[in-house]
């Protein structure tokens, strides 16, 4: 188990780097954009000002303090955030909440704001207020897609953005382009964007599969007029042939709609914003029309073992939030809303009568109220704190499969058919409709010292309800909102709700050339979800069979209550050497252990730290970075996990803006093309010829050159 005296150790050895080698958080130019309540605690990130060449937006969070991202292809990136991820993670696009339409999340709510249509990236650093969503128990996130802006007169006039770029890794384009029409009162908007790549390369080999093909469409107008702003944006994204090389199939389609109207009213009394959202997602995979199609035991094609998955999945969100100054403060209030639905269909286009129903009419809702308040209490010390009630109603419909499609009247087939019935039977005469009220509090404590120094220390219990996947998985299957260890899970109905508290502690100091902002935590999860060895016997078997026939693994896991912990330290650090140059640092350092056993848990972030060098022209910017992973040996038992060899990668890149509204950018990722394994990048099950089945996917890019253009007109 972990060595609280090693961690201490890292801990002090971090915090002298940083000191010592100066730096932040941004890249290559002025990158960040911070918005300071009392002290630094949220984080934005331009793309105008970053360089970066993948196309998934989550690759941002791997430069930011505490924050990392789960790879199972180049467009599904799972956020990490001080060791937490997946649905405990809170990511918004524009202010709305966005549900997966797949229950592996191969379609994460950051797939709907690809890099070439991203104006910024925002991250709450730390405990996250109550006002910044429902379910914050692993952090919050907003990504604000671009959407132009007003005019200067009354005259209607043209304007709009160009980006175009590539890199070489995976010979991957992309391009975008927005339009506007826009005056001082109103802005008709459009966006068009097409990306798309092949395989990525890696040090030794090729990911196969792991090419991307992906369309964007939008359309929005805006409107003011004295205190009133009114709002509507439409989406259309469609995603086509994606490899997912960590999961068991590929992307074959994810065609989504998104729709948003808010309407504010703000003026010297109050500020009322109100926000609906809706979005309907159709989403089709296979595992067989990308990698290598399935074979039977000798070897020959397994055309009974071809699987193609039809997931279907809505959500509407609604947020009412009043701002009220009064005295030295502010109070803030709301209700809001989210209210999804799912559906998967597992079939084999060889058999047509074969289907697994594997979620029936799935229901998951919450209504939540707050409260939160701003306080100065004295010139020096500042308060901030709020509680949040939530409400969570889930269901399923009555689920059923047919794995016997031949009707046969002995044999596997047979067998399995009858004992997958069994487990149907068994899930269908549970109380499946659940309800859980849960609470959440906060507050955190600021004291300005003076000598640029300000202290902080945050509290606050958090809680989340289980997904649908953890509660209503009712056959033993690899879904698990893309968890991706390669085991097969079955779910629990009658989980609780996890419950978190935390504390945090740290400063900010901001003295002239020099700045540091460290952040010590430690989070205590009771009834935390995760998957511990089925006591079910009846799915134990099935599992068992199913991996006797070499389809799966046995010994499944099953979704149960247990205890776990969170420790840490992030930092970040900058130090400017003169108007031309500036040294930075970010550091994270997490661990999460369970309290219950004596085991860790899985695909835990391992300790990293970035050091770079700047250089800040008239016209040129340029940064050479060294990006540094540790060993990771704090791995999880109970998930199969792999350790992990440390490595660090070289990164350079350079911008030139030819006039004030363009940009051309160059910059080089992995520098000395290293072969390294990428702890959070799951664990391969396509066959490959250059990656075993099984084996840890590799860092997902060798050397890459790229480049991209920018210009606004």
């Amino acid at each position: 188990m972990n060595n609280g005296r090693l961690f201490n150790k890292r801990i002090i050895t971090m915090a002298v780097t940083a000191i010592t080698c100066g730096a932040t958080y941004t890249q290559a130019q002025p990158v960040e954009e911070m918005i300071v309540i009392g002290v630094r605690d949220t984080h934005t990130v331009r793309t105008d000002d970053t360089m970066v060449a993948p196309a998934d937006t989550a690759e941002l969070l791997k430069e930011m303090p505490g924050a990392n991202v789960n790879r199972n292809g180049e467009l599904t990136g799972i956020p990490q955030y001080r060791g937490m991820h997946g649905q405990r993670v809170n990511v918004s696009i524009n202010g709305s909440h966005i549900s997966s339409g797949g229950p592996n999340a191969m379609d994460t709510p950051l797939h709907y704001a690809p890099v070439a249509v991203l104006e910024s990236l925002t991250i709450r650093r730390g405990i996250a207020p109550v006002s910044a969503g429902q379910e914050t128990i692993g952090g919050q996130m907003n990504a604000v897609t671009y959407r132009g802006d007003y005019g200067d007169s009354n005259q209607y006039e043209l304007g709009g953005r160009l980006y175009v770029g590539g890199q070489t890794v995976n010979d991957g384009g992309v391009g975008s382009l927005f339009l506007s029409l826009a005056n001082r009162n109103q802005i008709f908007r459009g966006m068009f964007m097409r990306e798309e790549a092949g395989d990525s390369d890696f040090a030794d080999g090729t990911i196969t599969p792991s090419s991307y093909d992906r369309d964007r469409y939008d359309l929005g107008f805006s409107t003011r007029h004295g205190d009133h702003e009114f709002t509507f944006d439409y989406s259309r994204n469609d995603t086509n042939d994606a490899g997912t090389v960590a999961l068991a199939m590929d992307i074959e389609a994810v065609d989504t709609d998104m729709y948003s109207v808010k309407h504010t009213w703000d003026n010297s009394d109050f500020k009322l914003s109100t926000t609906i959202s809706h979005n309907d997602v159709t989403h089709w995979m296979s595992n067989y029309h990308m990698r290598t199609p399935p074979q039977d035991n000798m070897m020959g094609p397994g055309t009974m073992r071809y699987r193609r998955t039809l997931a279907e999945g809505d959500n509407t969100h609604f947020v009412v939030d009043l701002e009220l100054p009064t005295g030295a403060g502010t109070w803030k209030v709301g209700v809001d809303g989210n209210f999804e639905n799912h559906e998967a269909r597992i079939g084999n286009p060889n058999a047509a009568a074969f289907e697994i129903n594997s979620f029936s009419d799935v229901t998951r809702d919450i209504l939540g109220m707050y409260v939160e308040r701003s306080q100065s209490l004295t010139d020096d010390i500042g308060l901030d704190a709020g509680v949040r009630f939530n409400r969570i109603t889930m269901n399923s419909g009555k689920v059923s499969a047919n794995l016997n499609p031949m009707n046969m009247g002995s044999g596997m087939p047979f067998m399995m058919n009858n004992m997958a019935g069994m487990l149907a039977m068994q899930f269908n005469s549970n109380d499946l409709k659940q309800r859980d009220y849960n609470t959440d509090w906060f507050a955190r404590l600021s004291i300005d010292s003076s000598n640029n120094l300000i202290w902080y220390a945050g509290a606050a219990q958090k809680m989340r309800a289980p997904s649908y996947q953890e509660r209503y998985l009712w056959l033993p299957l690899g879904i698990t909102s893309g968890l991706a260890d390669g085991n097969l899970y079955v779910g629990n109905p009658n989980l609780k709700p996890e419950v978190s508290h935390e504390i945090e502690i740290g400063f900010d100091l901001d003295a002239g050339r020099f700045s540091f902002y460290p952040r010590l935590f430690a989070r205590n999860v009771k009834d935390y979800i995760q998957g511990t060895p089925s006591s079910n016997m009846l799915a134990n078997n099935f599992a068992q069979m199913m991996a006797n026939m070499g389809m799966g693994q046995p010994d499944p896991l099953q979704w149960n209550n247990v205890d776990a912990r969170f420790r840490g330290m992030d930092m970040e650090a900058s130090f400017r050497i003169n108007s031309a140059w500036q040294l930075r640092a970010v550091g994270s350092i997490i661990e999460g252990e369970r309290r219950d056993i004596d085991d860790n848990l899985y695909r835990v972030s391992p300790d990293n730290i970035m050091l770079a060098l700047d250089y800040f022209g008239s016209s040129w910017n340029g940064t050479l970075e060294t990006v540094g992973y540790a060993d990771q040996e704090r791995v999880s038992e109970t998930n199969k996990e792999m350790q992990t060899d440390g490595y660090t990668l070289v990164n350079l890149s350079a911008s030139y803006r030819p006039t004030p509204d363009s940009e051309l950018g160059l910059g080089v990722n992995n520098l000395l093309d290293k072969n390294y394994e990428n702890h959070l990048g799951g664990y391969n099950r396509a066959m490959n010829p250059d990656i075993p089945v099984g084996a840890r996917v590799p860092g997902l890019l060798g050397r890459s050159f790229y480049g991209r253009l920018m210009w606004y007109f």
